[in-house]
């Protein structure tokens, strides 16, 4: 019995033994989960506000790679700007009047009649214009007026009516007729009315023409304004007579008894023959347009 007790005592014993430690060990295990849960809690803590710290540095990193991209509506403002720069030439080329285009050489009639008329106010410059084919016949005015003649089918819608007129002194000499001058007042009165600038501007716009209808002479190697400059040179050293010329009749026309006039050119005979107040007056008229002509060929594109 006692033997059993002491067993019992000792079993208990052995077990209160084996019961102490965990006892005391407790507030250990409870310490280590407490600490585990704070490394745990820190763990998580810094995993949980690291990955909103990554996102608000991250999130400027955007920012800044994205910040050019807020400039983008540029490339829309400079094409903007290009497009109305292009488009205004093209606005201003369709309210632009077009190109004048000369007509052919044929087609041209009406061209010289409506440019000559807007160049004086004297209605009868009209009987001028009436001929066709205009500028070949003043393109061989010129070219007979160059080498001192004159081309009679061209000129004859300008020459006077009437006969020349002259006086007879004796059975041999006669006078000219200081009345027949007026024959040609209304020709000079004409000529002069021209406007010399805009006729050197619309000599200018016609020039092509000139040219075709002067190469059409077989001159295709010379200048026509080499022409008319020479043209112009014969007319202003022609005399200008004061007093009337004395002429002689071997034949049948009129001769100068002065042969210094029976020498000059046909033209320049014409030209007196005009008298010493028509003579002046073209001379002068004639000598400003070969000045605007001059100017305007220098000035030329």
């Amino acid at each position: 019995m006692s033997e059993n007790k002491s067993e019992s005592l000792s079993e208990s014993t052995s077990t209160t033994a084996a019961a102490k430690p965990i006892a005391e060990n407790k507030p250990i295990l409870i310490a280590l989960v407490v600490v585990g849960l704070l490394i745990c809690g820190l763990v998580a803590y810094l995993v949980t506000t690291s990955e909103p710290e990554s996102e608000v540095v991250s999130q400027p990193l955007v920012t800044k790679e994205t910040a050019p991209a807020i400039p983008e509506p540029e490339p829309e403002t400079v094409v903007e700007v290009a497009v109305s720069v292009i488009a205004e030439p093209t606005e201003a080329l369709e309210s632009a009047p077009p190109a004048f285009v000369l007509p052919r050489l044929d087609d041209s009639d009406q061209l010289i009649r409506d440019g000559l008329l807007s160049l004086t106010r004297e209605e009868a410059i009209n009987v001028w214009l009436s001929p066709d084919e205009l500028v070949r016949k003043f393109v061989v005015l010129v070219d007979n007026a160059a080498n001192g003649n004159v081309a009679k089918d061209s000129v004859a819608v300008l020459m006077p009516d009437g006969p020349f007129l002259a006086t007879p002194l004796n059975d041999t000499v006669y006078v000219m007729d200081e009345g027949g001058y007026t024959r040609y007042d209304t020709l000079t009165r004409i000529f002069t009315s021209l406007d010399s600038r805009r006729a050197a501007e619309f000599y200018q716009l016609l020039n092509p023409l000139f040219k075709d209808a002067y190469d059409e002479l077989g001159y295709a190697d010379k200048q026509f304004e080499d022409m008319i400059f020479q043209a112009v040179g014969r007319i202003l050293e022609t005399p200008v007579l004061e007093e009337p010329a004395r002429l002689v009749r071997p034949v049948v026309m009129y001769r100068f008894e002065d042969a210094s006039l029976e020498s000059l050119s046909p033209i320049q005979k014409q030209l007196v023959r005009m008298g010493p107040k028509n003579t002046r007056a073209i001379q002068a008229k004639v000598g400003e347009m070969a000045r605007e002509l001059r100017q305007a060929i220098v000035g030329r594109p």
